[in-house]
């Protein structure tokens, strides 16, 4: 096993592990959960056979580790109340810096309509459009047929449309005289 080959590896891909396990754990669980997949990598590495895969096989680990986090499996639970603020994010890609902008007020829209989501769904968005991957590479990464990965995209995909818009729905202002 060789220490300068598996940080060269991993390196790269650590901040999509980040925005990963963000979405997935919390902004504040996060970096825990990224060093425990991290661990996990390193004592796997012996046994990764297809070094082209490593990505993928990274963010499989990085979801294993959530899902087992947010099972209680290490004894912590998801802090929902954790400030998107800061690196994170700018990690995460959120629009607008000031928290009381219009973007970032959609932005948290939008991580709520995503926590929400069934799990399943969850995965395969925040592979997609937080760490960048294609069906394909979401496919090897969950273990599943590229097909079942954007059939998932696709209805969570709607799901998150539907949540939005009645969101978006229930808090615009109505004018005096409308029925409410």
């Amino acid at each position: 096993m060789d220490d300068g080959s598996f940080v060269a590896g991993v390196a790269p891909h650590l901040a999509e592990m980040l925005r990963v396990a963000a979405v997935l754990v919390g902004p504040a669980e996060a970096e825990d959960a990224v060093q425990e997949a991290c661990v996990r990598a390193w004592q796997g590495w012996g046994n990764l056979r297809d070094r082209e895969a490593l990505r993928a096989w990274l963010l499989r680990i990085t979801v294993n580790v959530c899902r087992n986090w947010l099972s209680g499996r290490f004894g912590t639970r998801r802090n929902r109340t954790a400030s998107l603020d800061g690196e994170l994010a700018r990690q995460l890609a959120l629009p607008g810096s000031d928290p009381g902008s219009s973007d970032h007020a959609r932005a948290l829209d939008l991580h709520q309509a995503l926590a929400r989501l069934e799990e399943d769904l969850r995965v395969v968005v925040v592979l997609r459009y937080f760490a960048g991957l294609d069906a394909s590479e979401i496919g090897a990464a969950l273990e599943v047929p590229p097909s079942t990965v954007r059939t998932r995209l696709r209805r969570a995909l709607a799901q998150l449309r539907d949540r939005l818009q009645a969101d978006a729905s229930l808090s615009a202002p109505t004018r005096e005289g409308d029925a409410p």
